[in-house]
Formats: C-alpha cells, structure tokens, sequence
C-alpha cells in the first residue's frame, strides 16, 4: 500500500501554480474551497471570480469545491486518504481560525509553509519604498516582479 500523501490547501491569498506547497508535493492532491461565507461578506465581483477562477484554471489538476473550507478540507482528506495537509502561509484573519479549527476539531496535521516574498530587495532599499499607496509601490518593484532574470 502506497504512503499516503498530504492534501494541498491552495487558497487565495497564493494561487501560484509553482508555489510551494505545490512544488513540494507534486503526487498530492490540491484542493480550492470557494468559502460561501467569505463570498458574501465581502461580495465580490463577478469579475473579480472570474479572475480567481481562471488562476485556478492554471494548476493542474487542482479539485475546485464550493461550501465550508474546514468541512470541504476534511472531507477531501477521507476522500483522497491523505495524511494531513500542507498550504502556504495567510495573513488573513480566517485562515488562521480555519486552521485551528483542522488541527483541533478534526485532528489533521497541518502543515504551513513560508509565502515567498514577491521581490527581493537590496539592503536599505526596503526604507526608501513608500508603502502607503500600493501604486507608488508596484512602480517602484513592477521590473522586478515581471521580469525572470531578477
């Protein structure tokens, strides 16, 4: 009998198809919980799930699901007979009850992983970047951020 392997928790605060929970457990299954709560607390745009959607479109063979992230994540654990599961880091409030909540309520091992920072700076740089308006910002690391060779 194979070892089981852990669930891949891919949320939208890190949808990279190469991130790395991802890359580090490419025979796992991944699985997207659209939260029904979140959506209509915050009611986005049909635009904006669109957007969401077709992020996931690009991570191959990720399970889209719809309902309780906690409920769904669990059951896709029994479902798939993984050992835990592994995600990468959020700063969102939820996240972090959603994660109690799997390690307490249903027991799972959860592992979280660091979220890469979107661009390295050079020393002292950091201080000079105004961080107060985000388009002062993305002009300031946009070349880096696009461009590969950085």
């Amino acid at each position: 009998m194979p070892t089981p392997v852990p669930l891949v928790w891919v949320h939208g605060d890190y949808l990279d198809p190469r991130g790395p929970a991802l890359a580090a457990h490419p025979e796992s299954p991944a699985v997207f919980v659209f939260d029904d709560a979140l959506l209509e607390f915050y009611k986005l745009t049909f635009k904006r799930l669109v957007f969401l959607y077709e992020c996931l479109l690009e991570i191959p063979g990720v399970h889209i699901r719809k309902g309780e992230p906690v409920t769904e994540l669990a059951a896709a654990v029994q479902e798939f007979g993984c050992s835990g599961i592994v995600t990468v880091a959020s700063v969102a409030p939820q996240f972090g009850r959603q994660v109690v909540a799997l390690k307490v309520q249903h027991r799972l091992i959860v592992e979280i992983l660091p979220q890469p920072p979107l661009v390295t700076l050079d020393k002292g740089e950091d201080e000079t970047l105004d961080l107060k308006r985000f388009s002062r910002y993305w002009g300031a690391i946009q070349r880096r951020a696009m461009d590969p060779r950085y």
